[in-house]
């Protein structure tokens, strides 16, 4: 499996809507591209100015991650970035998951 991971610390103020947007709009979009098998959804412990969350999406071939980058991504940050400019910030990796 592959793992896309993107952590984002949003601002406290706009927390409630972003997470209803991601849970409502934008998680849901990135799964309509049929590029990933599942997600999970988690939230980092921890006070300061903003909230950090990380989305990992699974994908079982990494040509499907390729096709989400070249077809999908750059909409999908676009309207994130529109909507919440200035609000937030990402960190972006990718992970092979191995089983020992």
């Amino acid at each position: 499996m592959i793992i896309y991971s993107v952590e984002i610390s949003i601002a406290k103020k706009v927390q409630a809507k972003w997470l209803k947007w991601m849970r409502e709009t934008h998680i849901p979009d990135v799964m309509r591209t049929n590029m990933f098998v599942k997600f999970s959804f988690y939230k980092k412990l921890h006070t300061s100015n903003s909230e950090t969350y990380i989305i990992e999406y699974e994908t079982d071939d990494m040509k499907k991650y390729q096709k989400y980058e070249s077809d999908f991504a750059i909409k999908l940050k676009k309207e994130h970035e529109t909507k919440f400019t200035n609000q937030f910030s990402a960190k972006r990796s990718l992970f092979i998951k191995k089983i020992i």
